[in-house]
């Protein structure tokens, strides 16, 4: 459970999934805004619209009366009674169609108030004619019929119709059309879509000149980061000679752009006194190591043959002394290693002498536990950097492999391409590994000689169980990685992994 909300609180931290929640917020919000000021709008339209229609029915009601008798009103003379009725804003329409007309034949204009030109009047009948509603008429013409079609007049002032009156008549069919001056802001705007609002048009403006400098920002960010994790592999891989502080473009990271410099430097220096400290003790070990070997000398002289006691003495000095000998450089080998791991050396290396001069290297010792060792080298292939380091991991596993190997076993190690990565694979023939103690064989002091292993590696002393460890160490300091697995039927796998190399 535990894990499961740390899994979850680190998840929660990701800039990622931030940037993303953001994203999606930054998406949806204005399609929200957008709908809920569309259903206001669309509201407050209808009750606009409703007081206009209002309007313009209690204006037919009144005129459906005097339509009723329109058949003993003269022609000319409809103009006139319609303009006793007219008021400012609406406008008034008389249609006709007779009752012997043919099928296809339409409305014709009678007369209108105020009075419009007779083009404006075909064209406002054609706006009728193409909504359908002449047809509707022509086939009934009973019902009121409430409208709210938007055109523009001739003149451009738009206009809106709110309903259209007919009365059947002994004569034909008379439809008396009401129309409305769109007069006011909020008027004008009945009839059109929303979007085509000027405040949605200056909305949508502002929030897409504020989208673009948000995704500006946020890609500057983006790509200054990323710059700056280039810079780090660079540096860390010694491809690039600028400092962070050079390569960076943003001003809030200088901070830490400073911040990594003086790691590096720091890490550098400490590098170097390291490799100074290492040079510096191995002569202090060597001169009075020296001396003794020389103030033996005499003694050995002056000490019988028959003198077994004497004789095993100097022979016990000796031995200490070329352990001694090994200790300081063991000592400095591992100070230098671990110089290279904070500092390593610029130049790349050639892996196939690499495998060549360690697989030469160990030809003795494997001689002289009569195990074969071999090298196969597959490809040829560079790493950017690390040669001390990859050889030491190496020599490390090659040692192992020995040591585990029965007599006249082989030991193989192969330069070769594991998964489309150059490795350097370390085949032995000795009893591999159980299953359940192949995920701990490259922690610290972990040894498997004696069954079953400790819970606690440490236990076992600082003598042994390190040689695993060291060469996982340094892979992972010059970004490679190091695995291991059993062979099929018998023997032991360790198979290190470059992390770019050229092959």
């Amino acid at each position: 459970m535990a894990d499961h909300v740390r899994g979850a609180s680190r998840l929660w931290r990701s800039l990622t999934l931030r940037a993303a929640v953001v994203v999606g917020l930054f998406i949806a919000l204005p399609f929200l805004l957008y709908a809920t000021f569309r259903q206001a709008d669309v509201d407050r339209q209808q009750l606009l619209l409703q007081s206009i229609r209002v309007k313009g029915l209690t204006v037919g009601r009144v005129l459906e009366e005097r339509l009723q008798g329109a058949d003993a009103i003269p022609m000319f003379r409809l103009g006139e009674e319609l303009a006793r009725f007219q008021t400012d804003g609406i406008a008034l329409r008389l249609l006709f169609r007779p009752h012997d007309a043919p099928p296809d034949s339409g409305f014709l204009y009678v007369a209108s108030a105020p009075p419009v030109a007779p083009d404006d009047l075909e064209w406002e009948k054609q706006k009728l004619a193409d909504a359908g509603v002449l047809d509707r008429l022509g086939q009934t013409c009973e019902g009121d019929v409430p409208l709210a079609l938007r055109f523009d007049r001739a003149d451009g002032r738009p206009q809106l119709i709110t309903s259209i009156t007919p009365v059947r008549t002994r004569r034909g069919c008379w439809a008396l059309v009401i129309s409305n001056d769109l007069t006011d802001a909020a008027e004008q705007r009945l009839g059109e879509p929303y979007w085509r609002a000027p405040e949605v048009r200056l909305a949508a403006a502002l929030y897409f000149g504020f989208a673009i400098i948000v995704l500006a920002i946020a890609f500057d960010l983006w790509r200054g980061l990323r710059r700056f994790a280039t810079t780090a592999r660079g540096v860390a891989e010694r491809r690039i000679e600028g400092r962070f502080a050079q390569r960076n473009r943003l001003p809030e990271l200088e901070p830490v752009a400073d911040a990594f410099d003086r790691m590096e430097d720091s890490l550098r220096s400490t590098a170097s006194e390291l490799r100074h400290a290492a040079e510096e003790s191995a002569h202090a070990f060597k001169t009075p190591l020296g001396t003794i070997r020389q103030a033996m000398v005499p003694l050995r002289n002056r000490v019988a043959a028959e003198d077994p006691r004497s004789q095993q003495a100097l022979q016990a000095v000796d031995a200490a002394l070329d352990r001694l000998d090994d200790l300081v450089r063991a000592a400095r080998h591992l100070d230098d290693a671990v110089a290279d791991r904070l500092d390593p050396p610029r130049e790349a290396v050639d892996l196939e002498a690499l495998v060549e001069d360690v697989v030469e290297a160990y030809s003795a010792d494997a001689t002289a536990r009569n195990v074969g060792l071999e090298g196969v080298v597959e490809i040829a292939a560079l790493a950017p950097m690390g040669g001390r380091l990859i050889a030491d991991a190496l020599g490390q596993v090659i040692e192992n492999a020995l040591s585990f190997s029965p007599p006249e076993g082989r030991v193989r190690v192969r330069l070769t391409r594991n998964a489309g990565r150059i490795a350097i694979v370390v085949e032995d023939e000795g009893p591999g590994v159980p299953a359940a103690w192949l995920a701990h064989i490259f922690e610290r002091h972990a040894s498997f000689r004696d069954a079953p292993p400790p819970q606690d590696f440490a236990e076992r002393g600082q003598n042994f169980g390190i040689g695993l460890w060291v060469a996982r160490r340094n892979l992972e300091a010059v970004g490679g990685d190091i695995s291991a697995a059993n062979r099929p039927g018998r023997g032991f796998a360790v198979s290190l992994i470059m992390s770019k190399a050229a092959g």
